[in-house]
């Protein structure tokens, strides 16, 4: 696609805050490989110091990345950074204690909530179980806010009601001062509410990763950057990130948000956004 010839790489080191890997193979992705070799290369190629690897756990198709399996793949790789998970709905305490250890191991460096995906009460005492391991040593929780692949096959068409928005994580921000929250994907297609909940909360972040799925849906990237522009234009580019949701979302298209949506702004500010900003999140 003429689109996708436009797109190359910026020299410009980078932190990628949202990845994910696996030794299947994937379909419906560009990549070939979705392993940890091939997001290596991708890694040289595009100038990315550290690549933020989140644990999975898809309930509704049975599969996933447990915490340890990942752990295991990265151990001894300190370019990858370990975010932990849990099945909510079938294993929360075995999932709680295994976030617990890898904590108590130094090797936790956030923890990545499924929302959307799962079905999780963000106001229940079990819930609050969660954060609490995060609490302990301030680490950072992520959420899937916004739409998901599978929404519309749990909850059906009309299902904006069971989507994650930013605002939804206002509560925990407030409650946690201390803390730092991101709502990934720039919390599609709920940019409003994202703009709004960013503004009020100065430990919010949002991140590019994402916006597409980058086999199938290069029609939407003019849009998604147009969005990227808007988000930037009313909240500054100090509480926005690289990411890329590695494999559905390739490296090349997420530095094209970056450099499209900031062709206006300073080098200092692209490299908040590519960097320093994932530094401050990460802490």
């Amino acid at each position: 696609m003429e689109e996708q010839t436009k797109k190359k790489s910026s020299p410009m080191k980078k932190i990628d805050v949202h990845a994910h890997t696996t030794n299947r193979v994937v379909k419906g992705v560009v990549p070939q490989s979705a392993d940890v070799e091939a997001l290596k290369r991708e890694m040289e190629k595009h100038n990315i110091e550290k690549t933020v690897l989140l644990a999975t756990y898809f309930p509704h198709k049975s599969s996933g990345v447990s915490n340890f399996r990942l752990y295991n793949w990265i151990r001894d790789r300190p370019e990858f950074l370990l975010f932990g998970s849990l099945d909510f709905e079938n294993y929360l305490f075995q999932g709680i204690n295994e976030l617990k250890e890898l904590d108590d191991m130094g090797v936790l460096k956030g923890v990545k909530v499924y929302t959307s995906y799962q079905e999780i009460d963000l106001h229940s005492d079990r819930f609050a179980d969660v954060v609490s391991v995060a609490r302990r040593n301030f680490l950072p929780m992520m959420f899937h806010c916004g739409q998901s692949y599978s929404t519309k096959k749990k909850f059906g068409r009309s299902s904006v009601a069971n989507m994650v928005k930013a605002s939804d994580l206002e509560f925990l921000a407030e409650d946690n001062p201390e803390m730092n929250f991101l709502a990934s994907h720039m919390s599609k297609p709920f940019f409003e509410d994202l703009v709004k909940t960013v503004k009020r909360n100065p430990n919010i972040y949002t991140d590019v990763s994402g916006l597409v799925s980058s086999k199938y849906d290069q029609g939407q990237v003019p849009a998604m950057v147009e969005e990227v522009k808007r988000f930037l234009g009313e909240c500054g580019p100090k509480r926005l990130m690289f990411g890329t949701d590695f494999p559905v979302q390739t490296h090349e298209d997420s530095v094209y948000f970056v450099e499209e949506a900031m062709k206006d702004f300073s080098d200092k500010d692209k490299q908040d956004v590519y960097y320093n900003n994932a530094r401050r999140f990460l802490k």
